[in-house]
């Protein structure tokens, strides 16, 4: 039987060992490979386990589990939400989820949300190249005071900060203002493909079409903004331009 990846990231240890055991005794298909007890330790465990799903909790302390989300751009695992809150349900299905268990957990609802992360890679091949579909690996989830956006950062054109805010200013004049700072956004965003050319500038280098010395240093992008560049900046821009090969959208 193939088995499948698991990661474990919940703040109780109580309701981790509920899950663990209940997939080690009753779900033959997951392998439990690794498990966090917090958001940031949670993302360091994919990255190095790179599971082909991950059992997260919601409600956690500093970065609860939608937050720990937004920071993995290239997600690449199904994710099966474990909360005792039923009014997230909304929200875990913006954010892709598979599945959502409210806790205590019912072991028909565990192995129905494992049925279908099975399914889900049986449809695809074997899944030790784990995948999601090529145009979901890039997206973003973006919370703003409406609720959530999944956006594909590739179609991010720049971002602009508004105190602790930031404005998104998306391919085909869509714009966004997100409650999170640009700071946070330039942690989250590939950095081999955004660079942070003022406080509160961050574009999308594809992006470019063309740089001036107006007043020091000015970007023009393609749909026709003018963005300055500070002067602290202006020579790590261009050692990072010249490293780089663009491709202008």
């Amino acid at each position: 039987m193939q088995k499948y990846r698991a990661v474990i990231i919940d703040d109780e240890e109580d309701s981790r060992s509920n899950t663990r055991n209940m997939i080690q005794n009753y779900c033959e298909e997951i392998e439990i490979v690794g498990e966090a007890d917090n958001g940031p330790d949670g993302k360091k465990k994919i990255q190095e386990l790179k599971p082909h799903v991950v059992f997260l909790d919601i409600n956690m302390p500093g970065m609860n589990g939608f937050q720990m989300l937004e920071g993995i751009y290239n997600r690449d695992f199904q994710v099966v939400f474990l909360t005792a809150y039923s009014e997230h349900g909304i929200t875990a299905v913006k954010a892709g989820a598979t599945d959502y268990l409210l806790k205590p957990l019912m072991l028909n609802e565990l192995q129905g949300a494992i049925r279908k992360v099975v399914q889900h890679y049986e449809s695809k091949g074997a899944p030790s190249g784990a995948s999601k579909p090529e145009e979901n690996k890039n997206l973003v989830l973006i919370n703003h005071s409406k609720g959530f956006t999944l956006v594909d950062f590739r179609d991010i054109i720049w971002l602009e900060a508004s105190d602790n805010y930031t404005n998104l200013y998306l391919n085909g004049q869509k714009k966004i203002i997100a409650s999170k700072t640009l700071k946070e956004f330039e942690t989250i965003l590939p950095d081999q493909d955004f660079f942070r050319i003022h406080r509160s500038a961050l574009i999308n280098i594809h992006y470019m079409k063309e740089y001036t010395n107006n007043e020091g240093g000015e970007v023009i992008l393609s749909e026709g903004t003018h963005v300055q560049v500070s002067k602290a900046r202006t020579q790590e821009f261009a050692e990072f331009i010249k490293s780089r090969s663009v491709s202008p959208k």
